[in-house]
């Protein structure tokens, strides 16, 4: 049983006026920082993918810690470049909430979202068009 409780996943993306030797600089310096702080905080299974114009990255942590998840998205603002802004979401794998940090340099906030058992009122119901056996 996956004992990791929780799923973070990160976006940076980049400015239209970095030339492309400065993002690649940009890019190697926060994957190395980022996995240093994400380290720090308890996180496993690190995952970083480089877009060309946006650096994405996934990881789990045994809890989903609130704390854990503001200290990040401080610390991110912190070692943020200008130029370059960054997106978090942070998944309770018991469905029970989810987080969402928007990051620029020396800033960040946050909205925190339920998740509900049933779905909203008004969505399309697709049907299978078979009954379940």
């Amino acid at each position: 049983m996956d004992k990791n409780r929780s799923e973070l996943f990160g976006h940076f993306s980049y400015d239209d006026d970095l030339t492309y030797e400065v993002l690649l600089e940009v890019e190697e310096v926060l994957t190395a920082e980022m996995t240093s702080l994400l380290l720090r905080a308890g996180a496993s299974h690190l995952d970083f993918t480089p877009r060309g114009d946006a650096l994405m990255f996934q990881c789990v942590f045994e809890a989903h810690k609130l704390y854990v998840y503001r200290k990040i998205a401080f610390e991110t603002a912190t070692l943020l470049p200008e130029g370059v802004r960054g997106r978090l979401l942070c998944l309770d794998k018991d469905f029970n909430s989810l987080h969402i940090y928007w990051l620029r340099t020396g800033q960040w906030q946050e909205e925190e979202r339920s998740v509900p058992f049933d779905p909203p009122q008004g969505l399309k119901t697709w049907k299978t068009g078979g009954a379940a056996i």
